[in-house]
């Protein structure tokens, strides 16, 4: 069966994770299925060694152009045998869209990919076409405009998930049925890190993920306090005698990681590892995690490592409390003490040995849910198989 996947990009190592854990889930169903993602997707190069197929169309955004028509068109005049050897996938051919934006849809990113989402549901629904938006945050949705495109997202798709209690809620508001729509959590609770061979030189070590969003999607309040917290954590965990890394969770984020470290003495290593999978072995092994980066987190708490969040949407006070461990979760309205007698509960027993304990049995927890979402999407995918042959 053929897969294509939405949503994702090789800058964002969250993004780049989620596809590594939808790749893993579907072979894990059948070592023949595929996986595409299309051309303004990572370079031929990313998609080769991800172990993807290339979807012959340049992005869902491009379907009103001739750029991705022209590729689809010039992709099926190759022989199968010769697009099979190079890893080609006509569009014709994807028999399941997954959709893993993780946050896309809400009034914080306006209502453009939200309307062009809602065209191509309708168009792949028309083509036979099973579509499951994967666990993300959804909401909140005030505009008409967006409004209008997620109810015809829902109408059109098979299976949606919001990731958590307030994203179902922010759903529910649309005053649409709901059938179609489930809640679980973020699914790469379930992919395994793959251990890089300089890990001894950051194990047990804190680590601190900064984010770019805390300083262009928070009110100038959160923003204008963001570095100097961050700076004064790091001081915070050098004068407990801890050794704090700064690690680059997205590219985008490396001009503020540079400015962080700059305003550090001493000196803190700064490590840029492009591989996902080494990204989450690592963030398994730390002593503790401070991150603004949402996957930072997931990929930290899901393996029992305790972590100081800060955030710019509902989807971190929703984390938190899913992992059943809020009083460590930052308020910018708090003071910085304040905020740092919340590090203090991660770094100093027993507080920290209780937040462990409640972390982990939350993460056991999390992934079962994760587990039982991934059996959903098979039993309609197998639905559509079975439709599939009947009419054969």
């Amino acid at each position: 069966m053929n897969f294509s996947i939405y949503g994702v990009n090789f800058f964002n190592k969250g993004a780049e994770l989620m596809l590594h854990a939808v790749k893993q889930q579907i072979h894990q169903w059948d070592r023949n299925n595929t996986l595409s993602a299309h051309l303004k997707i990572g370079s031929f190069e990313k998609r080769r060694q991800a172990g993807i197929n290339h979807l012959a169309w340049a992005s869902w955004r491009d379907r009103k152009s001739y750029e991705g028509s022209i590729a689809n068109f010039t992709a099926s005049l190759v022989p199968k045998s010769i697009r099979k050897k190079y890893a080609i996938t006509l569009e014709s051919e994807i028999d399941v869209i997954l959709d893993a934006s993780g946050f896309a849809f809400s009034d914080q990113w306006g209502s453009a990919k939200a309307e062009r989402t809602a065209e191509v549901c309708s168009q792949w629904k028309k083509q036979g076409k099973k579509i499951i938006l994967l666990p993300q945050a959804f909401g909140p949705f005030t505009s008409e405009s967006i409004k209008g495109a997620m109810i015809k997202i829902i109408n059109n798709v098979d299976l949606i998930f919001a990731r958590d209690e307030l994203s179902y809620e922010y759903l529910h508001e649309l005053a649409v049925p709901l059938e179609n729509v489930k809640i679980a959590p973020d699914f790469t609770n379930l992919v395994r890190g793959v251990e890089p061979e300089y890990i001894e030189d950051l194990t047990d070590r804190p680590c601190i993920i900064p984010n770019n969003r805390m300083m262009d999607k928070t009110s100038s309040a959160v923003s204008n306090q963001y570095l100097s917290f961050l700076v004064a954590s790091i001081k915070h965990l050098l004068e407990q005698g801890l050794e704090p890394f700064i690690l680059i969770h997205e590219a985008n984020d490396f001009a503020l990681a540079k400015q962080l470290q700059s305003q550090v003495s001493p000196t803190v290593s700064l490590v840029q590892e492009e591989n996902p999978l080494h990204l989450k072995y690592i963030l398994g092994k730390c002593h503790l995690v401070i991150s603004s980066r949402f996957h930072g987190l997931i990929s930290a708490l899901s393996q029992g490592t305790p972590c100081l969040g800060t955030g710019w949407s509902h989807k971190y006070q929703m984390l938190f409390k899913s992992y059943d461990c809020l009083e460590v979760l930052v308020n910018f309205e708090d003071s910085l003490e304040e905020n740092l007698s919340k590090l203090d509960l991660i770094i100093h027993q027993p507080t920290r040995a209780k937040i462990i304990e409640s972390i982990e049995h939350a993460a056991n927890h999390q992934k079962e849910l994760s587990q039982k979402m991934w059996v959903e999407v098979k039993q309609l995918i197998d639905c559509k198989d079975r439709q599939y042959n009947l009419k054969a």
